[in-house]
């Protein structure tokens, strides 16, 4: 794997290239942007290229001087030992700090953890990388402990902060490090990755595709855990007038904001089609086309306004840790009673 293996992320990639090519390489960045998007595959790519030994061309690698043969190098060769280690995460001098699973956060251990071994000469590499995976998920004493290394950063290491909402971090935090935006996949793109990696069929990968607003991590989440009969179950239950607890039995409350995802999708391709827009490529749910136009008939702007509005506000509601069953409940009241 290497930085071409990050899809749609030019500009994110062309500067870390240029930084490398240049040797202007900061202490530490900051990757921002939505999940799923190459965030963590640029970081550990980041790492190769600043310890790889060889040249992206494949040609030999210089091992016994430990440096470049190349000076001209921006990627890793995937070839050399430094390459391969840092490809299978058994590289002593790339370390990856994430939550665990049971954790909502990035806690103080952690980065106790990175803040004694930072002090400490690389093994093997030239840079000594961290990368700190859900960075926004730090607690404010991890945040603390992080910012007094961020004050005093040995020479030889790298700090990459990986953050969908890089405004949670400090300040002080935010003005240390480089910040490197990623955007979302265009939705064509993601819909090519889907068929020609994960096989699946053009219409799957067209709503998953839309579905995920470019955020291939999740498209590729959904589809492994059984979007499409999650959809079913949820359209099936909204065409009836209702949503009931028994249409939801089993879901998570990841599950949930999928169903959430999946509602404000349906009741948006139903207000496009009742605005009088006949093009199916705008849908979401392109392959629901038939059917969308047709409860476009049935429902008026204000209960599509009103129900839209609704769908939001309990999305906020699970934000807020608010019981997800009664917050559905009185979302499926309100359909029932059609606002």
């Amino acid at each position: 794997m290497s930085f071409q293996d990050v899809k749609g992320q030019d500009n994110a990639i062309g500067f870390l290239k240029n930084s490398i090519a240049g040797n202007k390489i900061s202490h530490a960045y900051i990757f921002a942007g939505p999940s799923g998007i190459g965030k963590k595959l640029a970081a550990v790519n980041f790492a190769k290229a600043l310890n790889c030994l060889g040249p992206a061309d494949g040609g030999p690698c210089d091992a016994s001087t430990g440096s470049a043969s190349h000076p001209e190098l921006v990627d890793g060769c995937d070839a050399c030992a430094q390459c391969k280690k840092i490809e299978a995460f058994n590289h002593p001098d790339v370390l990856i700090f994430s939550p665990a699973k049971e954790e909502s956060s990035l806690g103080i251990e952690k980065v106790r953890a990175l803040t004694k071994d930072i002090g400490l000469k690389p093994y093997e590499g030239r840079k000594k990388v961290y990368i700190l995976d859900n960075a926004d998920s730090m607690t404010h004493e991890a945040q603390n402990a992080l910012l007094k290394t961020l004050e005093e950063p040995p020479s030889d290491s790298v700090m990459i902060l990986i953050a969908e909402n890089a405004n949670t971090l400090f300040p002080t935090i935010q003005s240390r490090a480089k910040k490197v935006k990623f955007f979302p996949l265009a939705a064509e793109e993601v819909k090519k990755i889907l068929m020609e990696k994960y096989k699946l069929d053009k219409d799957n990968a067209e709503v998953l595709s839309r579905i995920s607003s470019g955020e291939l991590g999740k498209a590729i989440k959904y589809n492994a855990e059984g979007f499409f009969e999650k959809r079913k179950r949820i359209i099936d239950a909204l065409r009836g007038g209702a949503l009931l607890d028994s249409d939801l039995d089993g879901f998570s409350k990841p599950d949930l904001r999928l169903a959430l995802d999946v509602m404000l999708t349906w009741y948006r391709d139903i207000l496009i089609a009742k605005a009088g827009v006949d093009n199916r490529s705008v849908l979401v749910n392109a392959d629901k086309a038939d059917i969308i136009y047709g409860e476009a008939k049935l429902a008026s702007f204000e209960w599509l306004n009103n129900i839209i509005n609704q769908v939001i506000l309990t999305g906020s509601f699970l934000d807020q840790n608010i019981n997800p069953k009664l917050a559905m409940g009185v979302l499926g009241m309100n359909l029932t009673k059609g606002l």
